[in-house]
Parts: C-alpha cells; sequence; structure tokens
C-alpha cells in the first residue's frame, strides 16, 4: 500500500517506525557525525566571528556602539529604500495585488516622503545614537559589558531570544495602549499615525517622546539576560526588519500577516500587539476580526 494512500493515523505511525529503526541501525554513527559536524562548524563559524571583531580592531566601544549602529541602518535603510522603491515607482506592477490599501501611494507623495526621511533620520541620530552611547558607558560602569570573544551556543542564543520576543511583545501592547490615552495621544502618539495608510519606514517616524517610549521593550530583553554581542546585533536588525514589514502596507506571501497593524492605522483603536495574543486576550480585536470577515466575503463575492 502507498504512503499517500495510507490513513490520517497511520501516516505518523509509519513515519516513526522508520525514524525508530533507523536511529536503532544507525543511531550511533549520526550521532557521532552530528558531533563532528556541530564541532567543525562551531569552528568555522567562530573563526569567522573573529575576523568581524578583528575588523573593529576588538575595541569593545567600536563592537558595541558602532556595531549596534550597523546592524539598525543596514537593515532599515536597505528595506526602507526597496519599499520606498516599490511605492514612488509603483514597479514591478504585480507588487500591486499584494496592498493592503489598494489605490494608497501610487505613487507615494514625495514632499510627505521627504518629511517623513528627515524625522526618522533625527530619531535615529539624535536620539537613538546618544542613548547607545550613554549605555555602552553605563555597562562598563556596571560591568554587563556583553561577551564577544567566542559566539554563543545556538542554544543559548534562541533562548535569548525568545526571552526578548515574549518581553518586547507584553511590553510593547500596553505602552502602545498607554500612548492611545487621550490625554497622551495628541503629544505623544499622532504623529505616527499621520499615515493612516502606512510605508515601511513610518516605523520610526514618530515624536521623540514616543520613539524613547518604543524603545523600552525592545531594550528591556537584552537587559534581562545580557546577551552576546553577536545576539544583540541579530536581535536589533530583526526588530527594524519586522517593523518595516508591519509598516509596508504589503502582505509579503511567506511572511506574517501585516493586516493587523494596517487596520490599527486605519482605525487608531485595535490591534495594539505585534502578535494577536494579548489583542484577543484584552479584546481590542474584535473589529479587526469583523473587518477581516467582511473582506473574506468581498472576496468570495469577486470570485
Amino acid at each position: 500500500m502507498e504512503f499517500k494512500h495510507l490513513g490520517g493515523w497511520q501516516r505518523p505511525l509509519v513515519l516513526a517506525s522508520t525514524l525508530l529503526l533507523v536511529y536503532i541501525l544507525y543511531g550511533e554513527t549520526l550521532t557521532t557525525q552530528w558531533r563532528q559536524f556541530r564541532s567543525a562548524s562551531s569552528i568555522a563559524l567562530d573563526t569567522r566571528w573573529k575576523k568581524i571583531t578583528g575588523l573593529f580592531g576588538n575595541d569593545d566601544f567600536y563592537l558595541y556602539v558602532c556595531g549596534i549602529i550597523l546592524s539598525i541602518q543596514i537593515p532599515f535603510w536597505s528595506g526602507g529604500l526597496l519599499f520606498m522603491f516599490l511605492d514612488y515607482y509603483n514597479w514591478p506592477r504585480w507588487t500591486r495585488k499584494y496592498k493592503l490599501q489598494p489605490g494608497t501611494h501610487e505613487p507615494v507623495d514625495l514632499n510627505r516622503l521627504k518629511e517623513t526621511i528627515k524625522v526618522v533620520l533625527i530619531n535615529q541620530w539624535s536620539v537613538s545614537v546618544p542613548l547607545l552611547v550613554f549605555s555602552y558607558f553605563l555597562k562598563k560602569i556596571t560591568k554587563t559589558m556583553p561577551v564577544f570573544d567566542e559566539l554563543p551556543s545556538l542554544q543559548r542564543f534562541f533562548i535569548d531570544f525568545i526571552i526578548f520576543i515574549i518581553v518586547d511583545e507584553i511590553g510593547l501592547y500596553y505602552v502602545h495602549r498607554l500612548m492611545h490615552h487621550p490625554k497622551l495621544y495628541a503629544r505623544v502618539h499622532k504623529k505616527h499615525h499621520e499615515w493612516p495608510a502606512p510605508i515601511a519606514i513610518t516605523f520610526v517616524y514618530s515624536t521623540r517622546i514616543e520613539f524613547i517610549l518604543n524603545m523600552i521593550p525592545v531594550v528591556l530583553g537584552p537587559m534581562l539576560t545580557n546577551p552576546h554581542l553577536f545576539t544583540l546585533w541579530a536581535w536589533y536588525a530583526f526588530v527594524h526588519l519586522r517593523g518595516l514589514k508591519n509598516h509596508s502596507g504589503y502582505d509579503i506571501p511567506g511572511l506574517t500577516s501585516s493586516e493587523e497593524h494596517n487596520y490599527h492605522h486605519m482605525t487608531s483603536n485595535a490591534c495594539f500587539s505585534r502578535s494577536p495574543v494579548l489583542d484577543w486576550l484584552h479584546g481590542t480585536d474584535k473589529g479587526f476580526r469583523a473587518y477581516m470577515a467582511r473582506k473574506e466575503l468581498e472576496k468570495k463575492k469577486n470570485e
């Protein structure tokens, strides 16, 4: 009987039995080869890492401050320029079918784009960099500088990353809701909502107060675990690429949906988190779920 004709419970049973048989026959050999591979790859990666740290003169100031700046600026402006090109030239045309708000920014207004770039650069260089330099000297005083000699184990890397994501998710939800309080919204958060149909770089388009508040959940996880420097670089690159994606205005195939945050910019009263968990828990996604149901119904009618 062919594998594809097996019943729903039979396939996992056959697969598990096969894997068990392979392990019994070849388990010791495979384990030895896996350990040898891990050892060889670890040596190769550590050698490359040492070459990278050597480019910074193995100086902890350049590695921490300049390294983090590069881990933010390179991904942010590489992705940001790509999305600006798409929104200004509307090319290639096939990307239009992934627009979450069709008809907006076709093309994007150049004057608004220039103003947005200006605000983003001010936030990145007059707020972020001085705070980064301050944090460097604080870490030197408190003797909590990240280790950078050898790369962290894969296990430590993923544990740190999971902690960062959880802490950031919880912190962002409540900070974001706080900024929507009537007494704070106009002074702190309204600027960010000047783009009801956001473009990628509006991720950092905000008042300076909001920019600092948004940084708190991002840096809180690393403050708790004091990770390896490479993990810090990877985290800040991830945060900015995720922010670009969530504000891009596109539903990019293969990635998590940007629908929730796009809806937040449309309405300003729902979807305050990056994932649906806390919005579901607090009931701040009801309007979004109704919106998606209407959207799905319209899609079926047009098919």
